[in-house]
């Protein structure tokens, strides 16, 4: 019940942002929701997915100290630099992986809000989005990644100004936190390009059916691919299509159904949607996460991971869709509708369905170090693990 009534509290924070969106008003509040999103995630203790992971990486970093006084040492670590930096100075300063949580936590949500900001007048509905779509897989798993993501979507904002060179300072610095981001990069020259609607719905449309006909091609793609970039790209391609666990198609599910019915929606704001500053932009973000969804359907772990860096264009793009509506009952109307999708990506955890116990019970830090007591988390850790590769197999 924890999230849901985290959940409950964002739309009403929501439906005030649509109602009082004067600059005051919605500085105040998304402050208020981007604070509790920070607190959750920040703040959870051996909750989520591969905290466990993240407390051995801790234990094995070194200090700052000793990078600057070795170098040479950084080379032997083969994870993202910029998050082993970050994780050494926090160590340096006394911190442990709760902090590091916490400070990673608060780094992504702020990044997110500043760009939230940017892009819509309604941001609080921006992170209710963020918290129903996003959050529990960048926030509660793969927190560097998480971090890459946010330092793109905030790049974001240097394209239909015409930019390039902070987009992409913005975009190599989120490299260094997670490398696929340099997905990014050449991006940048396309994104704000208006395209017919016909062509948005006949390019995701084709994606269906390559989907439901089960048409076998990416995996060759990516070994290409891989092989042209070397090293370590080349051993995670072949662990990412080789290894049972990941080699899964996505099978129909309603999640196919309803990215199709929302996304022809959208599309019918098209023209509106074009008109705004950075409306372009996150459409065709949306649309590529949707080409993700359908064309990479052989290995649903690649595609979602992926799919990630672009599935964040839609926590403005709905937004923006709201401020198109032209009377403030249909803008609540509408908030519904995307409260109640936004709901369906996280209704496991919000619940408390047996695949989201590695979730449930939330576990917080500070009421742990209050009242000392064992913590389940671990055994709920490894039960999620064996029922997420149960049903892989399956």
């Amino acid at each position: 019940m924890f999230y849901l009534i985290c959940f409950g509290i964002l739309c009403v924070l929501a439906v005030l942002n649509v109602q009082m969106h004067d600059k005051l008003s919605t500085q105040i509040l998304s402050g208020l929701a981007a604070v509790m999103l920070i607190c959750i995630a920040g703040l959870r203790y051996e909750t989520g997915g591969d905290w466990d992971t993240y407390n051995r990486f801790f234990d094995d970093f070194p200090s700052f100290s000793r990078f600057v006084g070795n170098p040479a040492t950084f080379d032997n670590y083969s994870m993202e630099k910029g998050f082993v930096l970050l994780c050494a100075l926090i160590k340096s300063l006394g911190g442990t992986v709760q902090h590091m949580f916490f400070v990673v936590t608060t780094i992504n949500i702020t990044l997110i809000t500043l760009a939230l900001g940017k892009y819509t007048k309604y941001p609080v509905v921006g992170l209710l989005c963020y918290y129903g779509i996003l959050y529990f897989n960048l926030e509660m798993i793969y927190i560097r990644q998480a971090t890459a993501v946010a330092l793109c979507f905030l790049a974001l904002q240097y394209i239909q100004p015409h930019r390039v060179l902070p987009y992409m300072l913005m975009v190599l610095l989120a490299c260094t936190f997670h490398r696929v981001a340099v997905l990014m990069l050449p991006l940048y020259f396309v994104l704000n390009t208006k395209l017919p609607s016909w062509v948005y719905l006949s390019v995701i449309g084709l994606g269906a059916v390559v989907m439901l006909a089960g048409i076998p091609w990416i995996q060759s793609v990516i070994m290409q691919i891989a092989g042209w970039l070397g090293g370590d790209y080349l051993d995670k391609a072949e662990y990412y299509t080789k290894e049972a666990l990941f080699v899964v198609n996505r099978g129909l599910s309603v999640g196919f159904v309803l990215n199709l019915l929302i996304f022809v929606v959208i599309v019918f704001f098209k023209e509106k949607i074009d008109r705004l500053a950075h409306g372009t932009v996150m459409l065709n973000m949306y649309s590529l996460s949707l080409a993700c969804y359908y064309y990479c359907f052989e290995l649903v772990e690649v595609s979602n991971r992926v799919r990630l860096f672009f599935l964040i264009g839609i926590i403005a793009l709905l937004p923006m869709v709201l401020e198109i509506l032209p009377l403030f009952l249909e803008r609540l109307a509408g908030l519904a509708v995307v409260a109640l999708y936004c709901f369906s990506f996280s209704r496991m955890i919000f619940l408390e369905a047996p695949q989201a116990m590695a979730y449930n019970p939330y576990q917080n830090y500070i009421e742990y170090k209050l009242h000392p007591r064992p913590s389940t988390g671990k055994q709920r850790l490894e039960k999620s693990h064996e029922l997420f590769q149960n049903a892989r197999k399956n």
